[in-house]
């Protein structure tokens, strides 16, 4: 139950959503699943496009209301963040918090990902993506922005 509880709200953050990729919007996509793989929050989180983290502040400005019961709630979820970190966290610190948390990574660890159809417009595409997470396979659309250069991701159009 906790691992889907987690495996829920790391999609639900990346719902909301530095590095990216230099190749194809494929390769962004992959890029950061390994690292989520793997617990790499600072190397996922790179693979988010700004508008991505911009729209997540909105999320952390209110676990900021609540700081105490921020943490308690996501310790449920085996995710721990201290009640002191949460006021001057920035989206980019919590959505990097969360997905190094150990919790993440078990549930991830196991998780593929394989990339379909892409479609490139300008500096959008849109990236058909097959993930199997904890033994349950969905088909997705994601789309990916082109921003400095690099394919970002800016959501995973995924709800579990």
């Amino acid at each position: 139950m906790r691992k889907l509880a987690a495996a829920a709200c790391l999609l639900a953050l990346l719902t909301a959503c530095g590095g990216g990729g230099e190749g194809n919007p494929g390769d962004a996509v992959t890029g950061m699943f390994d690292a989520l793989k793997v617990g790499d929050g600072e190397t996922a989180v790179s693979y988010m496009s700004q508008s991505a983290l911009d729209e997540m502040d909105a999320q952390v400005e209110m676990l900021k209301a609540d700081p105490e019961g921020a943490s308690q709630q996501l310790a449920l979820i085996g995710i721990e963040i201290d009640a002191e970190d949460i006021p001057g966290m920035t989206a980019r610190d919590f959505a990097v918090a969360m997905i190094s948390s150990p919790m993440m990574q078990s549930v991830m660890e196991t998780a593929e990902v394989s990339i379909g159809e892409v479609t490139v417009e300008d500096d959008l595409a849109r990236v058909e993506v097959t993930t199997t997470v904890m033994g349950e396979s969905e088909t997705h659309t994601i789309d990916v922005v082109m921003e400095d250069g690099r394919w970002k991701v800016t959501e995973f159009g995924m709800n579990m």
